[in-house]
């Protein structure tokens, strides 16, 4: 997304109030709206995760959300949908997604002021990871992490992480979002684990 695509900004509440372009958003820490989806693999017990690409502008080469993305101004959460097929070729309808509701985030990192009212939400998917096809502009790898390990990401006082692949991570490799969003999501996901029994 270039940085002089157009964002609405928004309050906390989700009320639209005027069109900005990105890089101001960001400057000015202004709240706005986006989206995001993690994908699971209800089956196998796993959530995927994406390694940001090297050249990023915000977060580059850590570990973060199996797609995301911003929306413009004039979208809703359901334009959202495109990030999974653009950045990992997977396709879903809207409503086969599963929704967390929306996450209100603060990521203040150096010269980057991110206020986002995140529409968050889950895909089951049982597709084997080498058959994802990936953005590469956007993502370098996806790494599979067991739900028994994503929800240490919100134990602060967890350190490394194991894959399926029993590649250690550190929690310096992930975006560091707020200890509650990784909660919101790993108590997600079990919602809908239950509902799926």
């Amino acid at each position: 997304m270039s940085e002089s695509e157009q964002l609405m900004v928004v309050d906390s509440s989700g009320q639209r109030l005027y069109p900005e372009t990105r890089e101001t958003v960001h400057r000015d820490g202004l709240w706005h709206e986006t989206f995001h989806c993690f994908v699971i693999d209800l089956d196998k017990g796993h959530v995927l995760l994406q390694q940001r690409a090297k050249q990023k502008k915000d977060f580059p080469d850590l570990i973060d959300i199996t797609a995301a993305g911003h929306l413009l101004a004039g979208e809703t959460p359901r334009d959202g949908i495109r990030e999974l097929k653009e950045e990992i070729g997977l396709v879903r309808q809207f409503n086969q997604l599963f929704p967390l509701g929306v996450f209100l985030e603060e990521l203040i990192v150096g010269d980057l002021k991110d206020r986002e009212r995140v529409h968050l939400f889950l895909a089951d998917s049982p597709m084997p990871l080498e058959h994802y096809v990936l953005q590469t502009e956007e993502v370098s790898r996806l790494i599979a992490l067991p739900f028994s390990e994503f929800v240490r990401l919100a134990d602060r006082t967890a350190e490394t992480f194991e894959t399926v692949d029993q590649e250690i991570l550190r929690r310096n490799q992930f975006v560091p979002h707020p200890l509650a969003y990784f909660r919101r999501v790993s108590e997600g996901i079990q919602a809908y684990r239950v509902q799926q029994m």
